[in-house]
């Protein structure tokens, strides 16, 4: 079954569908904000770039993470510079300018969009729906939730096929999927570990969806659903508490609040697992990585964090041994234990 999942490996398939939105995001800082002029002045850090260009430190990070993944930047001592690439094609004062053939898509929504995320903050509605809301408030709607759950149901029938064959929970007895969606991974995991409990935690009436897809599974007897919210408390008993794309729909704060909520009610020696789209500690890739933020930026509060900001994340909750795995399609495992 390995060899056939690695021959015939959809990594770049789930990319084509992730990276949608990088491209917009560079036709809108070339475009709006003449970003690649600004930088050719000088080294700038990154409060600066917010600063003189008015922009949200969140998406300013999604931005210059691209930018450096693409090689249109580079980082020297927390300061920006461009690219020679960059200098000589992106600025429009270069007699080599490609500004003027990127304007030419200004009007695309997305661009647009993009424009307004940057300067506010604030996600724009998803996948650029007219008149539509943000990814929390959608999936207030039983429609949206249950058409959503499907499709990331889709993408975890690899996903977490992996993600289960790479996480040893043979000394693990008892597994809470938070935020679980539609449970495959919780499905997954179980089908390996014969000997674990598992139980998914979703909101209504994202709980309803996730029944309906394990029951779906015929893994029904094996893994179950309660309804909760995981901004409050947890329910107790697990040593195993997995968080799978989950932490990049949210902003720092919003994490740490996870962190220390699973730090409370794990039990002791259990094992907090966060399995996710991360960059690399210096935040310049995988270039996969920087494309599938964007999206998230734009339609989310989060976006994806490098493995060094999630890891410090749960040591100041209190977890120790952390430990980093890949896992497949450029995710990540971000494993930390209980003491």
């Amino acid at each position: 079954m390995k060899g056939y999942l690695l021959q015939n490996d959809p990594s770049r398939l789930l990319r084509y569908r992730d990276s949608i939105y990088a491209s917009d995001l560079l036709v809108c800082a070339i475009v709006y904000f003449d970003f690649f002029t600004f930088l050719k002045r000088g080294p700038r850090a990154l409060d600066e770039i917010c600063d003189k260009l008015r922009i949200q430190p969140r998406p300013a990070d999604v931005l210059m993470s691209l930018l450096l993944s693409m090689a249109l930047v580079e980082n020297r001592g927390q300061r920006y510079t461009l690219t020679d690439l960059s200098a000589m094609y992106l600025a429009s004062d270069s007699p080599n300018s490609l500004v003027p053939y990127y304007a030419s898509l200004k009007n695309r929504p997305q661009c647009m969009e993009f424009r307004q995320v940057l300067q506010t903050g604030r996600p724009a509605g998803w996948s650029s729906k007219k008149e539509g809301e943000d990814w929390v408030r959608s999936m207030q709607n039983q429609e949206f939730a249950d058409s959503f759950t499907v499709a990331m149901d889709s993408r975890g029938a690899f996903l977490a096929r992996r993600l289960a064959e790479t996480f040893n929970l043979t000394q693990h007895s008892a597994l809470l999927d938070i935020a679980g969606g539609s449970g495959i991974y919780a499905c997954s995991i179980a089908q390996v570990n014969g000997h674990l409990a598992a139980t998914v935690l979703e909101v209504p009436p994202v709980d309803f969806a996730a029944s309906q897809s394990i029951e779906s599974k015929g893994m029904s007897s094996r893994v179950n659903v309660v309804a909760g919210d995981m901004f409050d408390e947890l329910p107790m008993g697990y040593d195993v508490h997995l968080f799978s794309n989950t932490f990049h729909d949210w902003d720092i704060d919003s994490i740490e609040r996870l962190s220390a909520n699973s730090f409370r009610s794990l039990s002791t020696g259990g094992t907090i697992a966060v399995f996710d789209a991360h960059l690399n500690q210096f935040k310049n890739g995988p270039l996969s990585v920087a494309e599938y933020s964007c999206l998230l930026m734009h339609s989310t509060q989060g976006k994806c964090y490098a493995t060094t900001e999630i890891s410090d994340i749960l040591m100041s909750s209190g977890f120790g041994q952390v430990k980093v795995t890949d896992v497949a399609a450029d995710r990540t495992l971000i494993t930390g234990k209980k003491d």
